[in-house]
């Protein structure tokens, strides 16, 4: 028995060494990449091999680099009707588009109309006043999910039932009665990624400017960068753009309807217009929002994020990703990812019309646009 056990934790050893070997040369290939200067090839390449074992039905993919850009379309908007995306054709953000709601927090402090390190109590002091647990947490840390609120409340899980469209039940109220107790709150600095902490900034920005989320987003944001087509609520127009979103099984999914937790990730948006939104983050001088852009992307205190903006990944840093800053989202019938890195002045952004996670995949073109050049 003695030998036994002695040869098989030698075979474990030689198992873990060869493993060890083989994730250093998987390592060392993502870090010693050859520059093919073929940017949009080398995407093609990739997008292809992604689609072939991928469920998604439209596909966007927007490049920004060195101050050109390239929006690739795929699939269909819908799958009935074989229509083919276009630069101009919608997606649901989902959480890509919290990024929105921190943008117009750091706007709003910069203007003197709020401070990073606010209290939430003194902004909901006529509404409600907060259990102890709460008294002190403040704006940055919802914006940095350091909060230490849950997630999504159980109380609001309990009224979420609707698989296909989760949140429009919730009223008002119940984040009112929620903040009543706080329940399942941790303290203060302890970093739990919650769209019910984003939500709620959302709501505070609301209550602080006495304006509605939907319209203070486009106000003091999406019209500085001409991101016209961005939005909340349709028109007829609007519309007609709309990707038909699909679930995880490939059936039609409605769009997430919310009225309470709008600022976790509520926009509609398009390759054209989330394209403006890379460049505003890449160019001090591209828009006079952009300074306070760029503020949201430094890492808060020890945590995995900026003003919003997530930071490398264990996984980033192994591919080679080690200067990004990211975030990505998936709602009922949509996702998208959406990556800055500012050492090689470039950005991408994702976006299906299929509930699928592409983190990885965008993980991937990110590092083929920070390793390639565009053919001259």
């Amino acid at each position: 028995m003695k030998r036994i056990m002695k040869i098989l934790g030698i075979v474990i050893i030689v198992i873990l060494f060869l493993v060890f070997i083989f994730l250093m040369f998987i390592r060392y290939k993502f870090n010693n990449v050859t520059d093919n200067k073929d940017l949009q090839n080398s995407l093609e390449k990739r997008v292809s091999k992604f689609l072939e074992s991928s469920k998604t039905c439209g596909l966007i993919i927007g490049v920004f680099k060195d101050g050109k850009t390239s929006i690739m379309c795929y699939g269909f908007t819908n799958k009935d009707l074989r229509v083919k995306p276009d630069s101009s054709s919608l997606f649901e953000l989902a959480s890509t588009s919290k990024l929105f709601t921190t943008n117009v927090l750091q706007i709003l402090c910069d203007k003197g109309v709020l401070s990073l390190d606010d209290k939430i109590g003194d902004i909901l002091k006529d509404k409600i006043k907060l259990p102890q647990i709460a008294q002190n947490t403040t704006l940055r840390d919802l914006a940095t999910h350091r909060s230490g609120f849950p997630s999504i409340p159980t109380s609001f899980l309990a009224k979420m039932t609707d698989e296909n469209n989760p949140y429009k039940d919730l009223i008002i109220e119940d984040l009112y009665e929620y903040l009543k107790n706080c329940k399942d709150k941790k303290e203060d600095g302890n970093y739990e990624y919650s769209n019910f902490g984003m939500g709620l900034l959302g709501h505070l920005l609301e209550l602080k400017t006495t304006t509605k989320y939907e319209d203070l987003i486009k106000q003091e944001l999406l019209s500085k960068l001409e991101m016209n087509q961005t939005t909340i609520t349709l028109n007829d127009s609007l519309n007609k753009l709309l990707a038909q979103g699909y679930n995880e099984n490939g059936k039609p999914n409605p769009i997430w309807t919310d009225n309470v937790l709008t600022g976790a990730g509520s926009f509609l948006s398009n390759g054209s217009d989330m394209i403006k939104f890379i460049r505003a983050n890449l160019d001090i001088n591209y828009s006079s929002v952009s300074k306070s852009l760029i503020k949201t992307h430094n890492k808060q205190y020890d945590n995995e994020f900026g003003i919003g903006w997530a930071q490398p990944t264990f996984m980033d840093n192994f591919m080679g990703n080690k200067n990004i800053i990211w975030h990505n989202g998936m709602a009922g019938g949509y996702s998208s990812y959406l990556s800055i890195d500012k050492t090689t002045n470039s950005g991408l952004i994702i976006l299906t019309n299929t509930a699928e996670d592409i983190t990885s995949f965008g993980a991937i073109l990110t590092r083929a646009i920070s390793t390639q050049s565009w053919k001259n």
